[in-house]
């Protein structure tokens, strides 16, 4: 008979990503997070680290990532800009990886077992993480989408201030009460071996690789969508807000300052934002977008319809045609199709 024979470390790796894909699709697509931002990626990420060799735990942010993405249906890596900023996401989570390695032997003898101390540790490196991680990706959101001025880098912080809030309580929580557990139950009961080969110029290289990437990224993107739509650097709004009414509930996204100047690019940022998902398909004989979905609620249902309204006049112009100015306010309301003259 012939024994297979599977590396513990390999099946932890899977467990670890598995969990991170189907977490992320489900909390993003399905609606159920408890709050903004909430997510188990960065957690998935650092048990990785404390547990696995950093050549392996590296990729568990990558494949989620990418597998949670085709699920939920975002278009990654071409597109509209706001496509774009996945570079960053995704760099940024492999930069999250590259630090996790640089603490791990200090925090490993802190988290063997769960007690006030471990539970302090591990709270206090989930902060760092999260905090580093929104750094990187709010200013690929400058970088991408904003005049490259230190007032737009100060906007885009300032903005992102209660992201950030949100997304701190989420790395303290899951790691506190998933990644904690997780990890000291390993140690202790020695199911795998967490010694690891300390190479890791593979991986660093990688990490170099998706940083450039993701700037490379914003130079097309200026030089490429921007320069073919308006002919040239595209006008910052001040002020505007979108609302967006469903059946059964709200979303309002108010007083921001963006280059999203279109209605459909503002929507996006929103959908960024809220973590909530937006279907569209681009009609040749319009030149414009047509969303055909909002947050799971799709078009038809009811015989209802997403239509916006700016300042409260119903726009019969299509979304990404329709160009804002500042305190404009947008409003996306699911109803019965209205007939324009």
């Amino acid at each position: 008979m012939v024994r297979i024979k599977i590396d513990k470390k390999l099946i932890v790796f899977g467990l670890l990503t598995l969990f991170a894909t189907i977490g992320r699709y489900i909390l993003v697509s399905k609606g159920i997070q408890p709050f903004p931002n909430f997510e188990v990626v960065t957690v998935s990420t650092f048990i990785g680290v404390m547990l696995l060799d950093f050549r392996l735990a590296m990729f568990i942010p990558l494949i989620s990532m990418i597998c949670s993405d085709v699920l939920i249906g975002n278009p990654i890596f071409v597109g509209e800009k706001m496509n774009q900023i996945v570079m960053f996401t995704y760099s940024g989570f492999a930069m999250v990886a590259l630090l996790g390695v640089f603490v791990r032997d200090k925090v490993k003898p802190w988290v063997k077992s769960i007690n006030i101390r471990s539970i302090s540790c591990v709270a206090g490196v989930g902060a760092i993480l999260v905090v580093f991680y929104d750094i990187w990706a709010n200013f690929g959101w400058w970088y991408l989408l904003y005049p490259h001025t230190t007032k737009a880098l100060f906007t885009v912080y300032a903005l992102g201030l209660p992201f950030m809030l949100y997304h701190l309580i989420s790395g303290v929580t899951t790691f506190i009460f998933i990644g904690l557990p997780i990890i000291s139950f390993f140690l202790q009961s020695r199911l795998i071996n967490t010694s690891w080969k300390k190479k890791v110029v593979a991986p660093v290289v990688l990490t170099i690789l998706l940083v450039v990437i993701s700037l490379a990224s914003g130079c097309i993107s200026a030089f490429n969508s921007y320069s073919e739509k308006h002919g040239g650097v595209k006008e910052l709004v001040e002020n505007v807000s979108l609302r967006v009414i469903a059946p059964h509930w709200n979303i309002s996204y108010n007083n921001v300052t963006t280059v999203n100047n279109t209605v459909y690019d503002l929507l996006l940022e929103c959908a960024h934002h809220f973590n909530f998902t937006v279907k569209a398909s681009y009609w040749p004989s319009y030149g414009s977008v047509f969303v055909e979905s909002i947050g799971e609620v799709e078009n038809g249902e009811n015989n209802r319809f997403w239509q916006y309204y700016v300042n409260g006049e119903y726009a019969s112009v299509g979304c990404s045609k329709y160009y804002l100015h500042d305190n404009d306010i947008v409003e996306w309301r699911f109803e019965y199709p209205r007939m324009v003259n």
